[in-house]
């Protein structure tokens, strides 16, 4: 399992750094927001890029803690630690949870519009918390307002990004 961590790591960095040369190559214009047109690409590679080390440094930190299954005394046999039907590595669990996302995210960019950014990106991270396995109650609905709270700081109010006020147009 970590030879994949590093594997997907080292590939997602390359990635981020071929990513990174395309963002870096958009032309800046004048008529640009004090953003600019690579101010969002580029932070996409630079997280990318800091995730996929972050992987790498898990991987190797791992293969170096672990000693072989003879030097340990306790250690459990090859046979219990390959993955069953629930584990998470079973693919066929894992597609009605890739499409109940996807339903997620494209019910967020239809209500968009109308409702606006603030409360479709709560009813986003709500929906999100439910459809993994979490209640709604006072702590999550919190979470959901506190979340789209930050994500509205960060993009509309920080980054100048325009958005849909949807019912709210007044508000904000």
């Amino acid at each position: 399992m970590r030879n994949r961590d590093l594997v997907f790591g080292t590939a997602t960095l390359a990635v981020a750094v071929v990513y990174y040369g395309f963002a870096a190559a958009i032309p800046h214009s004048d008529l640009a927001d004090p953003v600019g047109p690579q101010g969002l690409p580029n932070t996409y590679a630079v997280l990318l890029a800091a995730l996929s080390l972050m992987l790498i440094a898990r991987s190797l930190r791992a293969e170096v803690r672990q000693a072989p299954t003879g030097d340990r005394p306790n250690a459990e046999p090859a046979e219990s630690r390959m993955p069953s039907a629930e584990s998470p590595i079973a693919i066929p669990g894992r597609i009605p949870r890739v499409l109940g996302m996807l339903l997620i995210g494209i019910a967020y960019i239809v209500v968009l519009p109308w409702l606006g950014y603030l409360v479709s990106i709560a009813a986003l991270i709500t929906a999100t918390i439910y459809f993994q396995g979490g209640s709604v109650n006072a702590r999550s609905v919190l979470v959901a307002l506190s979340g789209a709270a930050l994500f509205w700081l960060l993009f509309i109010w920080l980054l100048r990004i325009q958005y849909p006020a949807g019912l709210w147009p007044s508000v904000i």
